[in-house]
């Protein structure tokens, strides 16, 4: 077994930690019946409107007769050209409905996407689109983008505001106040439902987070049917979380960011799982890291940043797996330094 200390540089086997991203590429995703209010090369900016979204979108299967015929894939479809009657069940075109052609098949049925309850979606981000095409617009944004791992909700802006006063704390529900609508909320390593449910009641925007649970997620998008089913319109409101599911800790990098870009603008696109920071980046003051800091990702410890002292070589981890192993330093519960050993794979490099 190899001693602490000794051998090659153990910092360069270790992956090193996703950091924030300068003028990322921020997708938007286009629905079959959605319109694009935007063109390739165009400037936007924040709020600006970018895409007419269609809350309902049906399929409708037409015999491809006369002008329909004419059309090709992509063009709109003039509603006098589709049946304003179905049998019961069947969705119809109705006044103020919005039709896009998706295809005509070999047996000359023409497959319509009929779009119901337009609403816009403003740009979340400041940039100039680059990319245009069916499915998606993307924008590469003006500013710092921070990936996360899951997203929910709609495309989103507001001042960053931060919930908790550690990466590894939890924002309750009690804690949140009027003073936070309108804005981005950090709420550190997990939120539950209660808090998810108060935010939204308050006009939060957005919320930024460790982790999720799938159950609360699940939870958001029922409530969401349900409000859409009874035709009640909502502020939009999107969830990134950085780190994934459950309780898990704010990456270091994304936190020292969001710390130092408190009160700017942040948009967020849950559809990129992304999170981008306004303003001029060369006016953040972020904090550097000495070549050995390290972050545990998983097991005891998950989220700390200790020092990386040396490799352990391969040892015999639970479940009866060899893995290549590490020493590293951090700071015990008496406040003393204390070393153990932890699998390469759970860490990452922060220097």
């Amino acid at each position: 077994m190899r001693t602490a200390g000794q051998g090659p540089d153990p910092v360069r086997f270790v992956a090193t930690a996703e950091r924030p991203m300068f003028a990322p590429l921020a997708r938007l995703r286009l629905h079959p019946a959605d319109r694009a209010l935007s063109g390739l090369g165009e400037a936007v900016v924040s709020g600006q409107p970018l895409i007419e979204h269609c809350r309902e979108t049906y399929l409708l299967e037409v015999p491809a007769r006369g002008l329909l015929a004419d059309l090709a894939p992509g063009d709109e479809v003039d509603l006098s050209l589709l049946p304003s009657s179905a049998p019961i069940g069947r969705p119809h075109a109705k006044p103020g409905d919005r039709a896009r052609l998706l295809f005509i098949g070999p047996d000359w049925i023409a497959r319509v996407a009929l779009g119901r309850s337009p609403q816009v979606v403003a740009s979340p981000v400041d940039g100039q689109i680059e990319e245009f095409e069916a499915g998606h617009l993307a924008i590469r944004a003006a500013g710092i983008g921070i990936a996360g791992r899951i997203g929910w909700g709609q495309p989103v802006q507001g001042r960053l505001m931060l919930g908790v006063t550690s990466p590894d704390a939890e924002l309750r529900a009690s804690a949140i106040d009027i003073a936070a609508a309108g804005s981005i909320l950090v709420a550190g390593a997990r939120l539950d439902i209660e808090a998810l449910t108060r935010a939204r009641a308050i006009g939060v925007a957005g919320i930024i987070c460790g982790g999720v649970v799938g159950r609360e997620l699940r939870q958001l998008e029922e409530s969401d049917i349900r409000q859409r089913a009874a035709l009640h319109t909502t502020a939009p409101f999107a969830i990134v979380a950085l780190d994934g599911y459950g309780r898990r800790i704010v990456p270091t990098h994304a936190w020292e960011l969001l710390v130092a870009a408190a009160g700017r603008p942040v948009g967020l696109l849950p559809d990129s799982r992304l999170a981008v920071v306004g303003g001029e980046p060369g006016t953040l003051d972020v904090p550097e890291h000495e070549a050995n800091a390290v972050r545990i990702t998983s097991g005891e410890g998950t989220g700390h940043v200790v020092r990386l002292v040396g490799l352990a070589g391969p040892m015999r981890r639970q479940g009866g797996l060899y893995l290549p192993c590490a020493f590293i330093e951090e700071t015990g519960p008496d406040g003393s330094p204390r070393r153990r050993i932890v699998p390469v794979s759970d860490l990452e490099r922060l220097g």
